[in-house]
């Protein structure tokens, strides 16, 4: 219990201090975009790299992968069939966003990191090398086709061109691919990205602190509430089913249920701007999104004893 408790105020320790040093001015409110290039092309793709050269191969472990992206259509069609009551289209494409996606690079990788160690890490990227094509345009795609609303539209080869300039991506495939053929990372290869890869958690916690906006409007808050009641209702059914009736060891199961109760990507609030919506409400309800899963996730590190 103790050990647990440790690892959480670690894990919560950068968000509290990002956050304070914002709120005194010593970090402006953008400062987040240079951790942001940091984190996605830097210390996460080392931190995939190392988990991979210690994983030792499982094709079963491949349909982590496809349960990534057959999950992320059923949540984007939950989505579309639960807002049909907001008549406004930038509103409902807006409550889309805040209920599809899984965090994974910046939210969920860095509590497998802490918690899980390397063979936590690797299924959480098996998982993302599913999630990430449909977070980073997918979502948008599907939105954007499904409700009518004027604004800008993302052509399939912009969508293309940006899921293969993203180099986590790029190195999810690669180390997929050579996971299949039975080539190792080789040694000082996975020593130099484990090295840059240890930096990853505590990047990834300290950028969601400066990202944090809080606001105490009954508007944004009741529409934070619509949104993160969905999201968690969903992801309790999908963590249940993951947890009882996969065929996977149990830390698989154990991480697949965390994954069920991530928070919404961070593009959320780049797609809303997109469509010409609410961007304020948007990063509130991430923020809150990042908080609720926090406390979630929390409990259920607890209640599974990961650590």
């Amino acid at each position: 219990m103790q050990t647990i408790l440790i690892k959480l105020l670690s894990m919560f320790f950068p968000v509290v201090l990002a956050y304070f040093l914002k709120r005194v001015g010593f970090f402006g409110p953008t400062d987040y975009r240079i951790l942001a290039k940091i984190a996605i092309n830097i210390t996460l793709p080392c931190t995939v790299v190392a988990s991979f050269a210690s994983l030792e191969l499982d094709t079963s472990l491949l349909g982590v992968t496809v349960l990534a992206f057959v999950l992320n259509w059923l949540v984007v069609l939950y989505a579309w069939i639960t807002s049909r009551g907001i008549k406004d289209p930038k509103d409902r494409c807006r409550d889309m966003f805040c209920v599809v996606g899984f965090n994974m690079g910046n939210f969920l990788i860095p509590f497998a990191q802490q918690f899980m160690g390397s063979s936590g890490v690797a299924v959480t990227a098996l998982f993302d090398a599913g999630n990430s094509p449909m977070c980073t345009g997918g979502h948008y795609i599907f939105t954007t086709s499904v409700v009518s609303v004027d604004g800008k539209k993302t052509t399939l080869g912009d969508v293309i061109r940006k899921l293969f300039s993203s180099p986590a991506l790029i190195v999810y495939i690669l180390m997929i691919i050579m996971m299949v053929a039975g080539i190792s990372v080789p040694g000082p290869i996975a020593s130099i990205c484990e090295l840059t890869g240890n930096a990853n958690a505590f990047v990834s916690m300290f950028m969601m602190g400066l990202m944090f906006e809080i606001r105490f409007d009954a508007s944004y808050m009741q529409a934070a509430a619509l949104a993160r009641v969905r999201k968690s209702l969903f992801g309790a059914a999908a963590a249940r089913c993951f947890y009882y009736l996969l065929p996977f060891d149990l830390l698989v199961r154990q991480v697949l249920v965390l994954i069920a109760f991530a928070p919404i990507p961070s593009l959320a609030s780049i797609f809303t701007e997109n469509i010409k919506g609410d961007v304020g409400l948007c990063s509130f309800i991430t923020s809150c999104s990042f908080i609720i899963s926090s406390v979630i996730i929390t409990i259920l590190v607890f209640a599974m004893q990961v650590a």
